[in-house]
């Protein structure tokens, strides 16, 4: 089923400190008072009866009036907010067709003096209730701490009839500093295993078979010994690094495997069968053969996953089985399709993320914009695997901000119905990560959304009187992208081609104009410093190695003694390891915990610099 975002109509919002109503006002609080009461059914699930507490408490965050929150058994009256399917909601609005909402869409109509919000579902209506706090009533939440919630004396809203559905059925932002359910569940995130029953609950997977698979699913240990063939052939040799897609026994194996799964996860809705996340793949005779025959080795794996979706369809035929198009599986066959129940999960692994995809001013990006589009015409479910960082270096700055909703609306143009965003997942973030997460998850359920406004919001609510000097950073960055073409790759240089010197330095002075502009607030000046750290870490590295009067070293710059360090740059060091300790950064890089490595060799060059 392809979703797309809808908005029927949308009449006379009022969000004031004044004013006389007008007649198809709906008032619901004024002067710090309200007569409207929220209304759920008898029956309203756990994320319904959320919703209605997190519109109480926000309504009550704007105005101080506090709504109070009934049962549909009570009597009515004209002023009521109606969230959720319910008995009353039946006989104000009879001719609501809430089932075409789907999982998550929802409507919000003005009955006379009420107000309805309702989807199909608890998450629907949760997603409602934010629908109206955030389009209606201007409610941000940047991230799980920070938030701009109005304060008003009077909220109202005119007439509306809105309908929305979102345009993806399945989004994911992986960062670390965005792990947290309210966040996510405010932000329209839908998956994830922190979410629960609460906040709508998930697209949720079987835990275990989440990504790159087969060595969970055949655990070498227990099968390779004494089945050698149920895995890969490599040069004449099976090897555990992947299974053998196309042997008949390790269909079976897996199609019992993945329905012993979903009869122990009965509230997961996919299960993935993807390849390791290796370089190999199986060249024994059969697999090559099929391989050849499709022009792509994608096909020996959709052999397997379209085999097991069918078998497993017969018991669970609410259920998807999931598989990559990863590296060497990433192109589509010629003549073979995904199986009804198959989502294809196409990888942008080797993009370049400082212009959009289809812009084709990089060989990886037209390479993956064919493949998109090969793939989107035989699939009925077409997910995308999509990156938002440097895992060579998660805290160098990466300015892709800039493409972030023209990729999104490619892919939803292209008919792709899920994305993850996949930025530093490991530890606390540096830089704009938070900005980058935002931006993710507001474009993958508003793809329209005006991404200059969006950033605006977000340094201003985040960042307050430093917001214009840091746009102006971003601004620098991405500028130098554009202008050089410059490839950025998610495994990239410690010194990228877009950081030069002028760069940097031109980047010290915006960053110290914005510290300056929020010294006088703590807590800003504390963002600011941590949002500092990718800029600091750039710096660093651009002259680690280059005794170019930064740094002087008695023999090798990679393994001799420092003599002499610039006192500038040692500052940018000193700020740097006490700005990153204390912000809890423990990784610089994709992998284990490397910053106290780190810590060790930046000490190991302050010490031929006096003490400050």
């Amino acid at each position: 089923m392809r979703w797309y975002w809808v908005l029927l109509a949308v009449c006379g919002v009022g969000m004031s400190l004044a004013g006389t109503a007008r007649a198809e006002e709906v008032v619901l609080a004024k002067e710090g008072k309200t007569d409207y009461a929220i209304v759920v059914g008898k029956d309203a699930g756990p994320a319904t009866k959320y919703a209605a507490e997190e519109l109480r408490r926000f309504v009550e965050e704007m105005t101080g009036a506090k709504l109070e929150i009934t049962g549909d058994d009570r009597a009515a009256r004209e002023q009521e907010i109606l969230l959720g399917d319910s008995a009353r909601l039946r006989t104000v609005a009879k001719d609501l067709d809430l089932k075409g909402l789907g999982e998550e869409g929802y409507l919000i109509r003005t009955v006379g003096g009420r107000l309805v919000i309702a989807g199909n579902t608890g998450r629907g209506n949760l997603y409602g209730a934010y629908g109206l706090l955030e389009d209606h009533f201007g409610c941000q939440w940047f991230t799980p701490k920070i938030s701009r919630i109005p304060h008003v004396e009077k909220l109202a809203v005119g007439a509306l009839d809105e309908k929305k559905i979102p345009a993806l059925e399945y989004r994911e932002v992986m960062a670390f500093d965005l792990w947290e359910p309210d966040w996510m569940a405010r932000n329209h995130v839908n998956t994830t295993k922190l979410l629960d029953a609460r906040h709508g609950g998930a697209v949720k997977y079987v835990p275990e078979f989440y990504v790159h698979t087969f060595g969970k699913l055949l655990p070498a240990e227990k099968y390779f010994k004494t089945h050698p063939e149920y895995f890969s052939e490599v040069a004449g040799k099976r090897v555990a690094d992947q299974l053998c897609p196309t042997n008949e026994e390790v269909i079976k194996l897996v199609t019992e495997r993945v329905r012993e799964a979903f009869r122990a996860n009965p509230d997961a809705k996919v299960l993935s069968i993807s390849q390791n996340d290796t370089e190999s793949y199986c060249q024994c005779a059969t697999c090559a053969a099929l391989d050849a025959k499709e022009g792509t080795h994608a096909a020996q794996v959709l052999f397997l996953v379209n085999r097991v979706a069918e078998n497993v369809a017969k018991e669970f035929p609410d259920r998807a089985v999931e598989t990559l198009a990863y590296e060497w599986s990433r192109q589509p066959p010629k003549t073979m399709k995904p199986a009804k129940n198959v989502i294809i999960r196409l990888s942008t692994i080797k993009c370049s993320f400082g212009e959009p995809i289809d812009g084709w001013k990089q060989s990886g990006n037209r390479a993956f914009s064919r493949d998109l589009e090969k793939w989107a015409s035989v699939c009925d479910r077409l997910w995308v695997w999509d990156y938002t960082t440097n895992f060579s270096y998660y805290v160098l700055p990466f300015p892709n901000q800039r493409v972030i909703d023209a990729n999104l609306r490619y892919f939803v143009k292209n008919h792709v119905t899920g994305v993850v965003e996949q930025g530093n997942w490991q530890s606390k973030g540096a830089g704009m990560c938070g900005l980058t997460g935002y931006l993710a998850a507001t474009f993958m359920w508003k793809p329209n959304a005006d991404l200059a406004k969006v950033t605006t919001e977000y340094l201003e609510g985040v960042y307050g009187a430093a917001a214009p000097a840091i746009q102006k950073y971003l601004d620098l960055l991405a500028g130098e992208v554009e202008k050089e073409h410059i490839a950025m790759p998610i495994y990239g240089s410690r010194t990228p081609k877009y950081l030069t010197e002028e760069v940097l330095r031109a980047g010290d002075k915006l960053w110290d104009e914005a510290e300056t502009a929020v010294a006088g607030n703590p807590e800003l000046l504390k963002r600011v410093e941590e949002a500092r750290l990718g800029h600091d870490y750039a710096y660093i590295e651009h002259w680690r190695f280059k005794p170019e009067g930064m740094v002087t070293y008695d023999g090798n710059p990679k393994n001799g003694k420092v003599t002499a360090i610039d006192d500038g740059y040692a500052a940018h060091i000193r700020r740097f390891l006490k700005v990153a300790k204390a912000a809890g950064i423990e990784n610089i890089r994709e992998g284990k915990p490397d910053f106290a490595e780190e810590e060790t060799w930046l000490n190991s060059l302050l010490k031929g610099a006096p003490e400050k």
